[in-house]
């Protein structure tokens, strides 16, 4: 089960004075049982890219096909293939417009015409995945919450429709460390408890290591490197013309070893490189 994006190009304002191709023949295959990272500067084409993966943005050239369906046919399956895909923008928060908590997030299923005791049970499971009591919440303006509850409510919106893949975009900005870290560990949940397929576009290097077993980084609308993430976090020089920088446990990695301790470059988590340092001092006193 995988979207496949094959050969897409896209350009904004064809045959205007503005033209801009932002996406250059990109084929790519994004599993659903992998947790995927989209990385690159501002104006890499990452953003552009997954707005095809549910046919917000339709190919200029090239196909996308979720489960071996066009997203851009006109049929029923069609339809139904760009359901399995959801969205959450950068500040999803902006997306808010119901009178309501629950209005809000039930505005999805609703649209997908649902029994109303299935749409309040999808409204009270995306509640608690997010953190929001559902009894304490669900009469309140979305208006009147802090930015970082109407975070989870906007986010808690997409989760009730169900996706079987979850694409978010930059989710975390804006919100204070804890906030941040909360969020991503139920996104990391999801992937795993749910088997929900997850695309991440973040230029957060260290969220990016800890969470993804596939990281693509795109430069001026192209896919440079496509790999697991030791492998990509060893493409210095790729890494640097996509205005990225290597996750911070690696840095210091590479500072230790050309200091001459033992230490393993290679190694991107956290846990893993306090262990490997740690290991390398005992066998330095051992010398």
């Amino acid at each position: 089960m995988s979207i496949e994006i094959n050969k897409v190009s896209y350009t904004y304002m064809p045959k205007t004075p503005f033209e801009r191709t932002a996406l250059q023949e990109v084929s790519l295959t994004i599993e659903k049982a992998e947790f995927t990272a989209i990385v690159g500067h501002t104006g890499s084409g990452k953003s552009t890219l997954v707005q095809h993966l549910n046919g917000l943005l339709q190919p200029t050239k090239g196909q996308v096909m979720v489960e071996g369906i066009d997203i851009n046919g006109k049929k029923a399956d069609a339809r139904a293939a760009r359901r399995k895909v959801g969205m959450v923008f950068q500040y999803p928060e902006h997306q808010l417009f119901e009178e309501s908590v629950f209005a809000d997030i039930a505005f999805g299923p609703r649209n997908m015409e649902l029994a109303e005791a299935e749409v309040e049970l999808r409204v009270k499971k995306a509640m608690r995945f997010v953190n929001l009591d559902y009894a304490e919440y669900k009469e309140r303006s979305p208006f009147q919450l802090s930015g970082g509850q109407m975070r989870r409510v906007a986010i808690a919106g997409v989760i009730a429709l169900q996706p079987e893949y979850l694409v978010l975009d930059e989710p975390t900005a804006g919100l204070d460390p804890r906030g941040r870290q909360d969020l991503l560990k139920k996104i990391s949940e999801l992937h795993q408890q749910a088997g929900i397929g997850v695309v991440l576009v973040s230029h957060n290097m260290d969220d990016v290591a800890q969470l993804a077993n596939r990281i693509i980084f795109m430069k001026q609308g192209e896919v440079t490197v496509n790999a697991g993430p030791r492998e990509a976090f060893q493409e210095a020089e790729k890494l640097k013309a996509a205005g990225l920088a290597v996750p911070q446990m690696s840095a210091l990695l590479q500072r230790l070893k050309q200091q001459g301790l033992a230490v393993d470059p290679g190694i991107f988590h956290i846990d893993e490189g306090i262990a490997n340092i740690l290991q390398a001092i005992k066998g330095a006193r051992s010398c």
